[in-house]
Formats: C-alpha cells, structure tokens, sequence
C-alpha cells in the first residue's frame, strides 16, 4: 500500500471529525499526565489525533481565506508548530524509528516506510521555518508578508500532516506494536518523558 493509498482509507473515525473544532489552540496543549509515559505508542497516538485536529483547523480557515483566527491563535500556533512537533519528530526519529530499524524483520520493509517518512519530517520542517516567519509578524501586531503565501504553505504543511499521521498509523504504529519489546517500550517512554522535563514514573 502507497502512501497515497493510506491517505485515501483514512480510518471512519478521522473522515468523520468534525472541522469545527475549538479556535482555542492552547487547549491542546497541556502536558500529559507522567503515567502517559508508561505507553509510549499511546503517546504517539495521542499526538496524531491532536495534530489531526489542528491540521483539519487550520484547513478550514485557509480554504476560507480566514485570517483573523490564525492572528488570535499565532502563539498556540508557533508553540505547537516549533516546540511540540519538533519535539515529536525526535520521539520519532531519535527513539521509535531506530528502535523499529533494529527490531523489524526484512519482510517488514521498514527501511522505505522510515525513508518516506523521513522525508516527511524533513519538508514538514522547511514549511515550518517559513510559516513561523509570517506567525511572529502576527505575534507583532503585522501582517504576513505575503498572505497568499501563507495560506498556501499552512494548506501544503496541513495537508501533508494528514496523508503523513495515516500512513503512520496505518504502517509504523502496528509494526511497533508487533516488533518492539518491553524493553524497548520503557526506553521510549523514559525518554519521551525526559526530553518533556518529566520524570518517568518509577525513576524517583
């Protein structure tokens, strides 16, 4: 299966959300509970389905042309874009991927699902470094430079989380749930904790 035929069997739960999500981004943004921790993949799906919301926000707004509420949210926006996305591509690159390269079995064909998905990560950031140049302009009271600009390269970023988080639950997270072992687990989940300042249950 391509990455673009996951993206069209989108599970019924994800086709069915609604876009009218809350405008208030920081809601999606409080720290989880130490506990969490304990099941890492849990983690990591938690985070898909939050950045799902967000990327279905903010294609409603685009395809709108709507301003005003990317002006209210630009600092939940920047946060989420430059400091917890970031920090879940090191989740993923630094701890989950490595772990599966080690653990997955030829016929897995891990290695081309990690290099597309790195691929991902990799224009995922040269978007989020442009986008966050016309986000603190907002944070500034400004206008973005460009808007028609930026409301293409916040459609081509949230569109791309979409196709990206269904290959990656169609593809990584059950292959880790099959692969990886306990060991494995409670590494993943310690350092997610660590690189998030949180002590991970147990380690006290």
């Amino acid at each position: 299966m391509t990455q673009n035929d996951c993206f069209r069997v989108l599970t019924g739960r994800n086709q069915r959300r609604s876009l009218a999500v809350r405008s208030d981004m920081t809601i999606w943004a409080q720290p989880l509970p130490a506990d969490e921790f304990l099941r890492p993949l849990g983690v990591i799906l938690l985070e898909h389905n939050r950045q799902l919301t967000i990327s279905e926000w903010l294609l409603q707004h685009v395809d709108h042309q709507q301003l005003e509420p990317l002006e209210v949210n630009a600092t939940a926006l920047l946060g989420f874009l430059t400091e917890d996305l970031l920090l879940h591509h090191k989740d993923e690159e630094e701890d989950l991927f490595p772990m599966l390269r080690h653990r997955c079995k030829p016929e897995d064909g891990i290695e081309g699902v990690l290099a597309e998905l790195n691929r991902d990560h990799a224009t995922e950031g040269f978007l989020v470094r442009d986008i966050a140049v016309d986000l603190r302009k907002i944070i500034e009271g400004k206008k973005p430079e460009a808007t028609a600009r930026f409301f293409h390269s916040l459609y081509i970023f949230a569109e791309g989380q979409q196709r990206h988080i269904s290959w990656e639950n169609k593809t990584v997270l059950p292959l880790a749930h099959k692969r990886l072992t306990s060991q494995n687990l409670g590494d993943f989940g310690w350092n997610m904790a660590a690189r998030r300042g949180i002590d991970y249950p147990g380690s006290s």
